[in-house]
């Protein structure tokens, strides 16, 4: 398991995280047990191309990737610009394919604009696993999916709970309304506030905004969110970059222990305001060993130790074996509730 106490701080600004990054990159002593062919691991090459370098979300995600590489002896590459821009991650990707990796391991800004330059790669040999967010079906592999968006959306209500046992009026901040994910959680949030009783002290505002996974734009959408709903009780999203911006908008307003903000964040992120009682919960998964299973999924890919075919097995070894489902989605399920019991206990 990668989550408890493995090292893997990312604090701070984007500098703290690519120097973690860089003296952490190596530190697995772990031997190659997610299978493959070692022979061949010399000639494979996989690149990560995250929505967009920097964020601490994906800088932990890489280190996963890394280890990856390292278990299993392949080269791997983390690429792609820090503008959170679909423009920008197409360019990265149609740049990608003339370097000929073996495969590219892809968290999508928009599904649909990416899926051309995805299908390019396909055609070109190069096999495509998507993590994260997900691209359009017809232009990848496999798809490795943190949380089911089900679980993912009641995981949200659950830590909404726990925040304001109460229930109350919540408010959604996305990143996109182009992103998969993020539109599903909210799309399916509604309809668990509108239709299961566990969840029915909730109300919701209708209207979604969106702030592109920027911490300074998430504090200013909560601020005029908490401004314009003086009955707010909630604010909920599924960026790891918003959750905790919009509980700092919370505190510099002074409205600690009148209006949360939870959703998913690093704990790291999180942890003052948890030990201070700004907020009760915060929930996410573990991002290394999403990185971890995802990368290895695509050697697998890249040596023919899998196809992609629905019922088939990764053996990600220290990180467990996973089933491809329909579509070629691969469920990682396994969501961690941050709270004062455990916030101390998770270091990344």
């Amino acid at each position: 398991m990668f989550n408890r106490r493995q090292g893997r701080r990312i604090v701070g600004g984007a500098a703290a995280v690519i120097t973690a990054a860089l003296l952490l990159a190596g530190c697995s002593s772990t031997p190659p047990t997610a299978g493959g062919d070692d022979a061949a691991a010399g000639d494979v090459k996989i690149f990560m191309a995250p929505k967009f370098t920097g964020l601490a979300y994906f800088e932990v995600a890489k280190l996963g990737g890394e280890d990856a590489g390292k278990e299993l002896g392949f080269d791997f590459q983390y690429i792609g610009s820090d503008t959170p821009d679909a423009t920008t991650q197409i360019a990265t990707l149609t740049n990608a394919i003339p370097q000929k990796p073996s495969a590219l391991v892809v968290s999508a800004i928009d599904g649909d604009a990416i899926a051309p330059a995805l299908k390019q790669a396909r055609t070109a040999g190069i096999k495509v696993v998507t993590y994260d967010a997900d691209a359009a079906v017809d232009a990848r592999d496999l798809f490795i999916n943190q949380l089911s968006y089900e679980l993912a959306a009641s995981t949200m209500l659950d830590a909404a709970l726990l925040n304001s046992p109460d229930g109350g009026l919540v408010g959604f901040i996305s990143a996109s309304p182009t992103a998969p994910n993020h539109t599903a959680h909210v799309k399916i949030m509604k309809e668990l506030i509108d239709t299961d009783p566990k969840y029915s002290s909730l109300s919701y505002i209708d209207t979604v905004q969106f702030a592109g996974d920027d911490a300074q734009k998430s504090q200013e959408l909560a601020l005029a969110m908490i401004q314009a709903n003086p009955d707010l009780k909630v604010i909920i999203s599924s960026s790891a970059a918003t959750a905790p911006a919009a509980e700092q908008a919370i505190v510099n307003a002074g409205l600690s222990g009148k209006v949360f903000a939870t959703g998913f964040a690093l704990p790291s992120s999180v942890k003052d305001f948890i030990k201070n009682g700004d907020s009760v919960a915060f929930a996410l998964w573990d991002p290394t060993e999403l990185g971890y299973i995802a990368t290895v999924a695509a050697y697998q890919l890249a040596t023919g130790k899998i196809t992609a075919e629905e019922g088939q097995v990764i053996d990600a070894g220290k990180a467990g074996k996973y089933t491809v489902g329909k579509d070629g989605e691969v469920l990682y399920d396994k969501p961690l509730m941050f709270t004062a019991d455990n916030i101390d206990d998770y270091d990344f």
